[in-house]
């Protein structure tokens, strides 16, 4: 149903469209990207460590999503991070478990990571219930992390292993 592809430049437009108010940007860009997202600042997040992805919908052809993976070689782990469903019409309807999946199966079998951990704020439920429906174990809540005008947000760590994956592949 969605396939992941490169990220690129044509990709630019949509993605600043989706980025649409500065709290929207803390939940999906976190401390990497300032609001209002430029063509600048994705410029240099191409040439990030990132492997970064757009989510097409195999049946329409059609750029519905973004996901990135970054990996850190040395202990062989990934953090799974920028997670969205762009296109409204598609939210709510599994496509963020999907991305999930397919990320985790980069980072598991392509890469053969140990360990894949992301942070999502703790009142992002559907983001929480997606993670967790995909294996992902909270590892803790980091209490007030992040500002965002005058109001401090909650985040909580989650990981899988790689053992967990194969489990849950089973």
């Amino acid at each position: 149903m969605i396939r992941l592809e490169p990220f690129d430049r044509t990709d630019f437009q949509q993605l600043i469209d989706w980025i649409d108010s500065a709290a929207f940007m803390m939940q999906w860009g976190g401390r990497t990207f300032s609001y209002p997202l430029t063509e600048a600042q994705l410029e240099r997040y191409l040439h990030s460590d990132s492997l970064i992805y757009r989510v097409v919908h195999e049946e329409h052809d059609e750029v519905i999503g973004h996901i990135n993976l970054t990996i850190d070689r040395i202990n062989q782990s990934g953090r799974i991070g920028k997670v969205l469903v762009g296109q409204r019409q598609w939210q709510g309807q599994g496509i963020g478990h999907m991305m999930i999946q397919k990320i985790l199966h980069i980072a598991f079998e392509q890469f053969k990571l140990h360990r894949v951990s992301l942070g999502v704020f703790d009142f992002n439920l559907p983001a929480i219930a997606c993670y967790e429906k995909a294996g992902f174990v909270k590892e803790g809540l980091l209490r007030e992390a992040r500002k965002v005008d005058q109001e401090f947000w909650n985040l909580w760590e989650m990981s899988m292993l790689e053992t967990e994956w194969l489990a849950n592949r089973r």
